[in-house]
């Protein structure tokens, strides 16, 4: 179990999280597939940390370190996105400055600072409250949407497909997959449609959950392989109609902003 002086940083980080969320509401942007996609692992990384920190007796001690290089993996997404979201702001300067707070809960060296992706699905949640419809979301950004599907359902399919796996399989005569590392690879490669060989399911359950994977991995590679070709076929430029739609789009989300704002204000001058 962790120390006291741990869990009392934790709590209190956990309490700030909240705090710094609402200081920071007027400061979002419009809700982006990406985003979701973050929720979600934000999601999973809190349950890894959950549970490495309440399974220190119950779970082995390779399974602990598995679950540790797993949401270390995770951070790396959410460094990548953070690094994404800095580059194709228009102001640099002040995205950094607006969102510098989510960057503590993607550095994987810090323990503690692991329960600040908590602030991810805070923000997640005070974007869908101003933009509450996510089909003009998804609609408004279709590329980005579909490689956020895409990855949410490899993300998704290597998580089941892993635990599954060596649920069955650990413990078994004769299996070759006995450890969760075992398991994942087998997962990873199975997906990939690369097939290796070195490591198969030995079980009859094992079987029928690896043929699952395969069918999925064959359309998921497939959706890749079409998501690329999209990239590469449509045109470099947006027509004019495109440009007057977005332009049009930029506006009404503007207006809303400050009738929303003007809203807030007259509450709050109502209230005093």
């Amino acid at each position: 179990m962790p120390s006291g002086l741990s869990a009392l940083s934790s709590l209190l980080l956990i309490c700030t999280v909240f705090k710094v969320g609402k200081c920071m509401r007027h400061h979002l942007t419009h809700l982006r597939a990406m985003d979701l996609l973050m929720a979600f692992l934000s999601i999973v990384s809190v349950l890894l940390v959950t549970a490495r920190w309440w399974g220190q007796e119950t779970l082995t001690a390779q399974t602990l370190q598995f679950f540790y290089d797993i949401d270390s993996l995770i951070c790396y997404f959410f460094l990548a996105h953070f690094a994404y979201g800095w580059l194709r702001a228009p102001d640099r300067k002040a995205f950094f400055k607006t969102n510098w707070i989510y960057l503590p809960g993607s550095l994987p060296m810090v323990e503690q600072l692991r329960w600040a992706r908590l602030l991810q699905l805070w923000r997640v949640y005070q974007l869908f409250k101003e933009h509450p419809d996510l089909w003009a979301t998804f609609r408004r950004e279709r590329n980005e949407t579909t490689l956020s599907g895409i990855l949410f359902l490899f993300v998704l399919l290597l998580g089941l497909g892993s635990g599954m796996m060596y649920w069955i399989e650990a413990g078994e005569p004769g299996s070759q997959i006995q450890t969760p590392y075992d398991a994942f690879w087998w997962t990873l490669v199975t997906l990939s449609t690369v097939g290796y060989g070195d490591l198969v399911p030995k079980t009859e359950e094992g079987r029928f959950v690896a043929s699952l994977l395969i069918l999925f991995g064959v359309g998921l590679f497939g959706a890749i392989s079409g998501f690329m070709a999209s990239i590469f076929l449509q045109p470099a430029k947006e027509s004019e109609t495109d440009k007057w739609r977005h332009h049009y789009n930029s506006q009404q989300e503007e207006l809303l902003r400050e009738l929303r704002a003007l809203r807030d204000e007259v509450r709050e001058l109502k209230k005093k």
